[in-house]
């Protein structure tokens, strides 16, 4: 039993994560191309051949250098889009919903409730002012209502 821990401690145990030539590159090029409007409609496996890569090593890059999965970061994106787009802009919600590749405005709106909380009509009109000029994450917070509770 000794030998074999003796044998162990000799060599150093290597990183569990060690990065490959190119792994950031490829990281920027697939965050890129999810944010994008064309990106929206990629699954995993489509993105990793639009990368040329094989959709286990896109999965590990994320979970690796994000902690999440490529649906997840898409998710992400999309969301804080909305929330600019909803707050920056006066479009209606079908054209927000069409703009991030949704089929339908009540598809957009139940996701974006999902994810946020409240609808996208109610995110508009309850936004703090300051959010309105300089959304940088994705904003989450009670409602004056439900503040007072």
């Amino acid at each position: 039993m000794a030998p074999a821990v003796r044998f162990m401690s000799a060599f150093p145990t290597p990183p569990l994560w060690p990065d490959e030539p190119g792994d950031q590159s490829l990281l920027q090029t697939a965050k890129r191309l999810l944010a994008s409007p064309r990106g929206y409609a990629l699954r995993q496996k489509e993105l990793a051949a639009a990368l040329g890569v094989d959709a286990r090593r896109i999965a590990t890059l994320f979970r690796r250098h994000l902690g999440m999965t490529p649906a997840q970061f898409m998710r992400e994106e999309r969301m804080l889009r909305a929330q600019r787009l909803l707050l920056q802009t006066s479009s209606s919600l079908s054209d927000i919903a069409a703009q991030l590749g949704f089929s339908s405005a009540a598809s957009f709106s139940s996701a974006f409730r999902d994810y946020t909380g409240m609808a996208p009509s109610s995110f508009r009109k309850s936004a703090p002012m300051e959010s309105i000029t300089a959304l940088r994450g994705a904003i989450q917070w009670s409602s004056p209502q439900s503040s007072k509770d």
